[in-house]
């Protein structure tokens, strides 16, 4: 009976060992299939999440340890252009990646261009158009009115109320959907007004602290505007809160804002990772989609019972962070 063959996996070998062994095999001078060893180790370095600054210390060490070995002064010189040649070859992976992540980036900063603009046109198109046609609707039950008698009068008088409330309506959510002062006095006048709204309809005290003169660039001025959007609706819809706080300034040439809640908080850490995203899951995520579009940073801080602050920090280039015309 023939026995069957039991074969164990060999055990890997540490990153660290393995990268020393190639690059010692690479200076002395084992060719194209040591260097190609560079290239697999960078690959495995990205799965790993080695970070650059790893990278470059153990490269730092393999190459010290090396050194002793180099018998003269020409030696040296060729061990040191050897090792620049494995790192750079080890290294092409993160730049490979990097480039995709830009033209992520960069697929991403468009596409919410678009959505914007799509955007727009409807919030002017049910403000203006939609406005338009509740006027001639006005207008025309005025004519109709004037022919019937007084006990008639009272049915046209509540459709005239109902007309007025349907046009209200329709006015704040070409408003919510994309405010015309964002174009015209910039985001901090925008979430003024937005805050405003909010904080009536859903009797809860909105406090701001923001007065950053000048103004960013348009995209920068929509991603704020949307990410306090975002995180007032969650504040109102889960957060339970009795009060927020939003705060705006400017650190050198970088603006920066938070959005804080007394309400009940989550853990911020589960957000992302749960299955089955829920609403404001998926408003966090969109929150960090357009900060990253635009270089920024995002940070959440919350914890059950002890509410929730969204933190913005986003780059301004010199020209408008040296801008001193205050708006807003």
């Amino acid at each position: 009976m023939k026995m069957a063959i039991r074969r164990t996996a060999k055990p890997r070998v540490a990153f660290e060992d393995e990268y020393r062994t190639s690059l010692g095999e690479y200076a002395a001078g084992r060719g194209e299939p040591a260097l190609g060893r560079a290239y697999e180790l960078g690959r495995r370095a990205l799965t790993e999440q080695k970070s650059l600054v790893e990278m470059a210390s153990l490269h730092h060490q393999a190459v010290l340890a090396l050194l002793p070995d180099a018998e003269s002064e020409k030696h040296r010189v060729e061990l040191l252009q050897a090792s620049a040649e494995f790192l750079a070859e080890c290294l092409s992976p993160y730049e490979m990646a990097h480039r995709g992540f830009q033209d992520a980036v960069k697929a991403l900063r468009q596409l919410n261009e678009t959505l914007e603009e799509e955007i727009k046109r409807i919030a002017y198109a049910v403000h203006d158009e939609a406005g338009q046609l509740l006027v001639a609707v006005h207008l025309a039950l005025a004519e109709v009115a004037l022919e019937l008698p007084q006990p008639q009068q009272a049915p046209f008088a509540r459709i005239k109320e109902m007309l007025n409330q349907v046009e209200k309506h329709l006015r704040r959510y070409s408003h919510e959907l994309r405010p015309t002062i964002l174009d015209d006095l910039g985001w901090i006048p925008a979430i003024r007004f937005l805050a405003e709204g909010i904080s009536k309809r859903a009797n809860l005290p909105i406090h701001i602290d923001a007065a950053v003169p000048g103004r960013p660039p348009a995209t920068t001025e929509t991603t704020l505007y949307r990410i306090v959007q975002e995180a007032l609706t969650n504040a109102v819809k889960h957060a339970q809160a009795s009060n927020i706080w939003i705060r705006a300034w400017r650190e050198n040439l970088v603006l920066c804002c938070s959005i804080r809640d007394d309400g009940a908080g989550f853990d911020s850490s589960q957000a992302h990772a749960a299955p089955g995203r829920s609403r404001k899951g998926l408003g966090l995520i969109a929150m960090q989609e357009r900060v990253t579009a635009i270089g920024g940073t995002l940070h959440i801080e919350s914890r059950p019972g002890h509410g929730t602050e969204v933190s913005i920090r986003l780059p301004l280039e010199g020209n408008h962070a040296n801008s001193h015309r205050a708006r807003g």
